[in-house]
């Protein structure tokens, strides 16, 4: 019996999703030496002309990463619920949720460090494939339950 580690991978799949949050504020605290919690959903935007144009544009990037992790998170969180609820077998709860977690690593990856319009397309599929890792488990999750 292979044990299931699908529901491992929600609370991976958070940590994934405010990897880049984190980032910006190292990136805007290394930048400016400064934090503002008070309001810190405008730190990147006040501080942009403190920090070199390089850091700023990354920072931005991070927040966008961190947006998407934050939108996707709960169509692939009920997707994998769905999935476990209804007996998907374990070896493809594993296989699918944990690529999804890695694909989830190499957008982020690729979002933050990229300002090239041809990556910006590749980092599209990505977002795309996992998408698709999504969808494949609620497939799998309905095919199941219309079995019952």
């Amino acid at each position: 019996m292979v044990a299931n580690y699908s529901l491992y991978s929600l609370p991976a799949t958070v940590l994934v999703a405010y990897y880049p949050y984190f980032y910006k504020s190292f990136l805007v605290t290394k930048q400016t030496g400064n934090w503002n919690n008070i309001n810190p959903r405008e730190n990147v935007n006040k501080a942009e002309r403190q920090m070199t144009q390089e850091a700023w544009r990354k920072a931005k990037r991070c927040e966008a990463a961190h947006q998407n992790g934050l939108e996707t998170f709960p169509i692939f969180a009920t997707a994998v619920i769905a999935a476990n609820v209804t007996g998907v077998p374990t070896l493809y709860l594993n296989a699918l949720s944990t690529s999804y977690v890695v694909s989830r690593i190499i957008y982020n990856s690729i979002y933050i460090n990229n300002e090239s319009a041809k990556v910006a397309n590749f980092r599209s599929l990505v977002w795309a494939a996992s998408m698709g890792i999504s969808f494949s488990l609620y497939i799998l999750a309905a095919k199941r339950s219309s079995k019952r």
